[in-house]
Order: structure tokens, then sequence, then C-alpha cells
């Protein structure tokens, strides 16, 4: 899939920038339990839940790693505890989507630098690849190219737009289905 390891990415370079971490993580629990509806309604009762909460639970592993930074085992251990919740609460990209994230947030190379990107991108394509080589591969095209500048898109209201495709887009699909 294309998408999930490029929303990994973003979480990473997100957390990075945001002022209000509390905040980041509680606006993106909220568009998981909305988009909890539209999951059910595609997936049924499967003991699964949207990728939205893989997300959420990204930023709370990568809180971890922030405060447990001293302590090297400790931060490994606070992000594989979150894997772990990640794999039994049944969330879409489970334990994989955890470590794109973390593995992105602490492979983080200086703005613009294409080579310790591509270096970024080789850890990861083993999770990756695991989703569908296609996909890997274009994931990994739109996250070279990225240059570390924020886009031309800014504002409160894109933002929630954006935030807001993902359940809009799985109402569309049970629409459609």
């Amino acid at each position: 899939m294309l998408a999930t390891p490029v929303f990994a990415f973003l979480i990473a370079e997100g957390f990075s920038h945001t002022r209000n971490k509390r905040s980041y993580f509680v606006q993106l629990l909220g568009f998981a339990f909305f988009s909890e509806i539209p999951w059910f309604l595609l997936n049924g009762a499967d003991g699964t839940h949207n990728v939205m909460f893989t997300l959420a639970l990204g930023v709370v592993a990568l809180t971890l790693l922030d405060r447990c930074c001293e302590h090297k085992v400790l931060s490994f251990m606070a992000v594989c505890l979150v894997a772990v919740l990640a794999y039994y609460m049944g969330t879409d990209y489970d334990w994989r989507g955890i470590l794109m994230i973390a593995i992105f947030y602490i492979t983080q190379p200086q703005a613009g630098n294409l080579q310790d990107r591509m270096i970024q991108i080789l850890f990861i394509l083993p999770l990756m690849i695991h989703y569908g080589t296609i996909g890997a591969i274009f994931a990994s095209v739109v996250i070279l190219s990225y240059n570390g500048n924020r886009g031309f898109i800014t504002g409160k209201a894109w933002k929630y737009a954006f935030y807001a495709f993902y359940p809009v887009h799985l109402i569309l699909i049970c629409l459609l289905v």
C-alpha cells in the first residue's frame, strides 16, 4: 500500500514540528474514533481497527521515545510495548505501522539531504514491502521527493479536510459497495 508508509513518514515529521504534541495525539485519536464507524461498516466485527489508531499510537510511541531518550534500552522497550499494544488491539498495520513511524522519526535526516533520506528508506523498506512491492516503491518515491519544507497548503481548514478524507473515503466506499 502506498498511503500508510507516507502517513507514517508524515506522523514522524509532524511530531517533530508540532508545538503541541498532546493536541496532535488528541486530534488523531478523535479522527480514529470518528473513522471507526465507516471502518466497521466495511469490515464488520472482525476485531480490527482503522489505521488512524495506529497513527495515534505512533504519536504515543514517539512521546515515550523522547521521554526515555537518555535510556536507549528503555526507549526500545517503550516502542516495542506500543507496537505490541497495536498488534493486540488489531489496528490496521499493527506493529509494523508503529515501527515505521519510530524508524522514520529516529532516522530523520537533515532537511533536504537526499542521501540520508535514501538510507532512511532502506531501513523502512522491509516493513513496507510486506504490504506490496509496487506500493513500497511508489511510497519511497513520494518520501524521497520531500525536501524538508512545509508544503503550499497551510491553515487549519485544510489540515482538518485532509484528516477528514480518511473517514469520508471509507463512507464513499461503503455507499458504492
